[in-house]
């Protein structure tokens, strides 16, 4: 072989062996992708916030229920309880007052010790309550903040309205309260700005036969939510999840996000 093709024949295999070792680098060093169910997984680890809407004594009885399904997961952390002032006061004037309940605000504050907390849900969630002037919601607003303040529930930061129902003025108002409002699909923070969440309800008067179904359902919701990388809140009303299957509902989403219940 002349000069020329000995040269080229050796270049040609230094060529071969650096490919070799750069084919092998990439076999032992590329990033691990998990499998489609190991993934899927992956996104159960972020646990969603419980909303337990309409927190009164009205529904003293209900709310026990509801807490002890969430006590069979230890979910008193990630729970937020959404407390009404003055239940209802067009057909009640102030009879579900919290003031008038003790029994019911030394319960409330049992499970802020144990990790539950306690936020505001307008003052009496009558109709579109909060639909309303900026003068008319700012009343409510310092009458509600002024009793739940006198009754040890101090540093509220979270409002959920009633019914979502807002309008602009009403939000000016509960902003300059320097409350972070609670929607189905924002959170409106203090300063106006919002942040994307994935706030849903599966419990409206379900039966029990559709516990299977509304479950696929939230899980698939949860899922996306979490691969979006969007926080998901789940909603329930005490009377309303009490009833056909929606405490069956609750109990069987918590198993599944948070695998076997406490010991």
């Amino acid at each position: 072989m002349n000069p020329l093709g000995t040269r080229r024949l050796a270049l040609m295999l230094i060529i071969l062996a650096v490919l070799t070792v750069v084919a092998g680098s990439v076999t032992h060093h590329a990033p691990y992708t998990p499998p489609p169910d190991e993934e899927g997984q992956k996104t159960l680890n972020e646990r969603p916030l419980i909303l337990v809407h309409d927190v009164t004594p009205y529904y003293f009885d209900d709310l026990r229920q509801i807490i002890a399904v969430l006590d069979e997961y230890n979910y008193s952390n990630r729970t937020v309880l959404f407390v009404i002032p003055v239940f209802d006061t067009t057909h009640y004037w102030d009879e579900w007052s919290l003031r008038n309940h003790p029994d019911f605000v030394n319960y409330l504050h049992e499970l802020q010790r144990r990790g539950y907390r306690v936020e505001l849900h307008g003052y009496g969630h009558t109709y579109h309550e909060f639909n309303c002037s900026y003068e008319t919601a700012n009343g409510k607003l310092d009458n509600a903040t002024a009793l739940m303040n006198s009754l040890g529930f101090g540093n509220l930061t979270l409002f959920l309205p009633p019914a979502w129902a807002l309008n602009n003025e009403s939000l000016r108002a509960i902003l300059e309260h320097n409350l972070t409002v609670v929607m189905p699909n924002w959170l409106i923070l203090p300063n106006g700005t919002r942040q994307r969440i994935w706030n849903r309800e599966y419990t409206w008067y379900i039966g029990e036969n559709q516990v299977d179904d509304r479950l696929s359902v939230a899980l698939h919701d949860y899922r996306k939510a979490s691969e979006d990388g969007i926080p998901f809140y789940l909603s329930v009303h005490p009377g309303v999840v009490n009833q056909g299957g929606g405490l069956d509902f609750l109990r069987a989403f918590l198993r599944t996000i948070c695998g076997q219940k406490k010991s």
